[in-house]
């Protein structure tokens, strides 16, 4: 009998998770992916303004590692503005990789405090919950 130490989930995004910094310029972005052994996934991170222009992006090529961790640099951040993210997991290194799973979500720029327990933007984390254990309740 074999006893697989991995499950059999798909490749796919598990979390993704941003904070803008106080100075609003730049924005902590972690992203985690379900754990698939000899995958390794291209990871983009867009931030889109609203008007949906280009405003900063990441490409990461060939991920090994089920977490990555990097900073998007905002040109010209305008406070109070809500700007759309867009994250995407490939796999192939070509000019056209296939596309494995794409998410979209809003991002208000504005300061939020992941040490104080504030939500953050991004998708599969419970806020409330991480909130309640901030505050040890």
């Amino acid at each position: 009998m074999e006893i697989s130490l991995f499950q059999d989930d798909p490749l796919r995004f598990d979390r993704v998770v941003l904070y803008p910094y106080p100075d609003l310029r730049r924005v902590w972005t972690r992203i985690w992916l379900t754990a698939v052994p000899d995958k390794h996934p291209n990871i983009e991170i867009r931030v889109l303004n609203p008007d949906g222009s280009e405003n900063s992006s990441v490409y990461m090529l060939s991920q090994a590692e089920a977490r990555a961790e990097t900073t998007l640099h905002l040109r010209n951040p305008r406070p109070g503005i809500t700007y759309r993210v867009v994250a995407e997991l490939t796999d192939g290194i070509s000019d056209k990789p296939a596309l494995i799973e794409r998410k979209e979500f809003d991002m208000l720029l504005e300061f939020r405090n992941p040490d104080a327990g504030d939500a953050g933007f991004g998708f599969g984390v419970d806020w409330e919950e991480m909130r309640r254990k901030q505050q040890g309740l």
